[in-house]
């Protein structure tokens, strides 16, 4: 039987005036918060729009209209975004940026830079297996994953590379398993603009450059017309481009008639060093800065040979920069003009011995400031030389990087020293002339795995490791403390001399 709910009998219930009120309270709640609701999300609605044509405007302005994807989600406005293009705090993006397009992982690369590549006497020597057959891979095996684990690494081929009649100094001509051996290493260029790109003449510029052709290692610095000579080299890693200029102080007095235009030469004068070519190295870099590459390098090949350490000739002094010296003058003022004219990057060879490395603020026409980095002496990276410190070295790395708005900029650098050492016991009585890095051999001596080292040779990687991060680091890194690779932070503005570290004033030289 059907019964219908009589309100006067539910007065009468008092259980039922409870139940009542609890319906309508619930119908009554969510009808105010269905209301709140669409309220909300109209306001919200156009609070979003409103915020979207406002940073769409600020985007258009700061990135030359690119999208949020193109621009990684970042406005390019310092105001917003700090001076690198980016607002963060604490690891979180401040409310101002696109929440909904977070900033990518910076774009980076590294570049790897030693110096000197010689191959002398001794080392020839050590590396003939049998007659007429030569392999240098032994030389590089310890040194080879530091070079590898940059993206591009590039030093400087202090020899020529011959078919047969090889020969060291003082007119140095290798076989073409030299080359090999580089590639092999992880070396991606050389540059071949030195004192001895001719000791071979003008067929061992020639036969140079067809060997390293075939062996797949690029160059540049020597040229087999006047038109290559106009020509810059530039090269990509990584997603960055990279314009490199290489050329010599001189070319050892050889007269070449018609083909001096195989080796760009700076000074006009060999012994005083005294008439910078100012057209050559202008005219040079005014064609690598039309090319529009991210960076241009300078790799000139000039200074005075052991500075430093054992020349003591006329006209300055052992052990200091003088000034009264024109060929140390010239020295830094090639240099800087190589920085003024828009290089990013200067790497110098030549001296043998190592000197500091540094930034540099330069001051552009347009107000700006930008941060150049400069390697005095990079030194031997491998050679027979042994008088000390011919013998030490580092491997150079410079890390670039994008800001959020794509503009490339050089983020760090830092240092490995290394050492070449000449004897190997397991090698015996053949020598090896090999490179080796300072702070991991140090720790596999501490583990008694040196039966390829003497301990005269242990004892003299400690010394290199207090000397080198001496001039490098401003101060000795004790070998407690000893790292893979150390940061280079010193910097000094363009217009500040540059009084740097030398061997011989070290404090216990």
């Amino acid at each position: 039987m059907n019964r219908k709910f009589d309100f006067a009998d539910a007065r009468r219930k008092p259980w039922a005036n409870t139940v009542i009120t609890l319906v309508l309270g619930a119908i009554l709640a969510a009808a105010a918060l269905l209301v709140v609701g669409i309220i909300f999300v109209l306001i919200s609605s156009v609070a979003d729009s409103s915020n979207l044509e406002q940073a769409s405007a600020i985007a258009d302005s700061g990135t030359g209209g690119a999208s949020p994807e193109e621009s990684n989600g970042e406005s390019g406005t310092d105001a917003l975004n700090g001076a690198n293009g980016a607002s963060e705090t604490n690891g979180s993006y401040s409310s101002e940026n696109f929440s909904d397009y977070p900033p990518a992982s910076p774009q980076t690369a590294r570049l790897a830079f030693v110096g000197d590549i010689m191959a002398h006497d001794t080392q020839l020597a050590a590396a003939r297996v049998s007659p007429g057959v030569y392999d240098f891979n032994y030389k590089f095996r310890y040194i080879a994953p530091y070079l590898q684990s940059a993206d591009f690494t590039i030093g400087n081929l202090e020899t020529t590379l011959v078919r047969q009649r090889y020969a060291g100094w003082p007119l140095f001509r290798s076989p073409a398993s030299f080359a090999d051996a580089l590639v092999n290493a992880g070396f991606d260029m050389v540059t071949t603009g030195n004192n001895h790109s001719f000791d071979a003449g003008v067929d061992g510029v020639r036969s140079t450059i067809a060997i390293l052709n075939e062996a797949g290692l690029p160059f540049t610095g020597t040229f087999l017309t006047p038109e290559c000579r106009d020509e810059i080299t530039v090269f990509e890693a990584s997603g960055f481009t990279f314009a490199i200029v290489n050329m010599t102080m001189h070319k050892n007095a050889i007269c070449l008639g018609e083909y001096n235009f195989m080796v760009k030469v700076i000074y006009l004068d060999l012994v005083e060093q005294s008439t910078i070519d100012y057209d050559l190295i202008r005219g040079t870099m005014a064609r690598a800065r039309a090319l529009n590459t991210d960076f241009i390098i300078a790799s000139p090949h000039i200074g005075i040979e052991y500075y430093g350490t054992m020349n003591r000739g006329p006209g300055h002094r052992w052990d200091s920069f003088d000034r009264s010296d024109t060929r140390w003058v010239n020295w830094m003022r090639t240099l800087q003009l190589f920085l003024d004219e828009g290089a990013d990057m200067v790497l110098n060879h030549h001296p043998h011995t190592l000197l500091p490395a540094e930034f540099v603020y330069v001051s552009n026409d347009d107000g700006t400031v930008r941060r150049g980095f400069m390697a005095y002496s990079l030194a031997n990276f491998v050679s027979g030389q042994r008088t000390q410190p011919r013998e030490t070295s580092v491997v150079i790395y410079v890390d670039v990087a994008r800001d959020a708005v794509g503009n490339a900029y050089i983020s760090a650098a830092s240092y490995v020293p290394i050492w070449v050492r000449q004897n190997d016991p397991t090698r015996a009585p053949r020598e090896c002339f090999t490179v080796l890095p300072v702070t991991s051999t140090l720790r596999r001596a501490a583990n008694g795995n040196t039966p390829d080292l003497r301990q005269q040779d242990i004892e003299r990687m400690r010394i290199v490791h207090r000397d080198v991060t001496h001039m490098f680091s401003g101060e000795p890194i004790p070998l407690e403390q000893m790292a893979a690779e150390y940061p280079i932070t010193r910097s000094r503005n363009r217009e500040q001399f540059p009084g740097l570290l030398l061997w011989g004033t070290l404090p216990w030289r």
